[in-house]
């Protein structure tokens, strides 16, 4: 089945990197270079075309976890309230990024960003990874830039279109999957079943 920051978002989903509860879904992961004037994927100066929150009802227009080759722990819910990280009250679920989450058939689904200026972190822009726009930031080949934000974070990270950036790779030193294992090959934290995944999450 296919949602941090490969499922992954799909993750960047809470997801989506989100697999462990010591390894928090990126606020994100992940997604694809090329944007050249503020808009993720978008080197013409037009904004992505129709990325809406999506519904219960019809779904979001891009990768949901269950979309890509990796087997990730994703948050379940029944309401998008239930995916509000914890002290969020009050502002999620909103209107806007990152507060809008979406709860579609029963997994929660991190908001995916539209342009550089919803990036909340210095530096960061809206890329596509994994075919999600996801808050990342761009670094060329250089681990001291991320080392700057976390310890964990190294230049590891591959957006659609070739870009670098940072990400707390699953194989970095100090990062943990708890009851799951490391996918080299994207950075994430995967599992085989459920079990591997802490309560009210699930494997998809």
């Amino acid at each position: 089945m296919h949602a941090s920051p490969r499922r992954g978002a799909a993750v960047v989903l809470l997801l989506l990197a989100a697999c462990a509860e010591d390894r928090q879904p990126p606020s994100d992961d992940t997604t694809s270079g090329g944007s050249t004037t503020g808009e993720a994927g978008s080197t013409t100066g037009q904004p992505m075309p129709d990325l809406p929150a999506g519904d219960e009802s019809t779904g979001p227009s891009w990768p949901l976890p269950t979309d890509d080759d990796l087997l990730t722990c994703v948050r379940t819910c029944e309401l998008p309230s239930d995916c509000c990280p914890p002290g969020s009250e009050g502002q999620c679920p909103g209107g806007t990024y990152p507060h809008n989450y979406s709860c579609v058939d029963g997994l929660c689904i991190f908001p995916p960003c539209l342009a550089d200026t919803d990036c909340l972190g210095e530096g960061e822009q809206c890329l596509l990874v994994r075919g999600y726009p996801s808050c990342v930031l761009p670094c060329d080949g250089d681990d001291a830039p991320c080392m700057a934000i976390e310890s964990h974070l190294t230049c590891s990270g591959t957006t659609d279109e070739g870009q670098s950036y940072c990400l707390e790779h699953c194989g970095t030193a100090g990062v943990f999957c708890g009851n799951q294992t490391c996918d080299q090959r994207t950075g994430e934290c995967v599992c085989a079943d459920a079990g591997q995944c802490i309560a009210t999450w699930d494997c998809v």
